[in-house]
């Protein structure tokens, strides 16, 4: 019974996510509030990684691909690729073979994205802190 609650779980989880994700943004609407939900922005004044993607979701769901990029770019264009591709490796997880085709080095890929955000972070706050 665990095996396959795993293997569902490796299907529906990053669907899961990514759909709680553009619920949340279309909830909390971001551009109606001060904006100063972010805690890591809170308390030390600069801007997390992620910082931009509710209002990015927002404009993805109500179809402004401009200021999606505009507020978070790597959110824009990462994102729903990203959990795509992770529902992928799910879907070959739970069936036992390569149905679906992924990249060859995944890591390689994961680790770019992760060095795209930290490159991300470190030039956000170094621009802001400049200008």
């Amino acid at each position: 019974m665990k095996k396959y609650l795993t293997k569902i779980l490796a299907v529906i989880l990053p669907l899961g996510v990514m759909t709680a994700v553009f619920i949340y943004a279309y909830l909390v609407k971001p551009f109606s509030t001060d904006g100063d939900f972010c805690l890591f922005l809170r308390y030390t004044g600069l801007s997390c990684p992620s910082c931009g993607a509710t209002r990015s979701a927002y404009c993805l769901i109500t179809g402004d691909l401009k200021g999606a990029i505009y507020y978070h770019g790597l959110f824009a264009v990462g994102f729903v690729p990203l959990c795509l591709a992770l529902t992928g490796m799910g879907v070959n997880y739970a069936v036992g073979k390569k149905v679906l085709p992924l990249p060859k080095y995944r890591w390689v890929c994961f680790y770019a994205v992760l060095g795209a955000y930290l490159t991300f972070f470190v030039a956000r706050n170094l621009t802001s802190a400049i200008f």
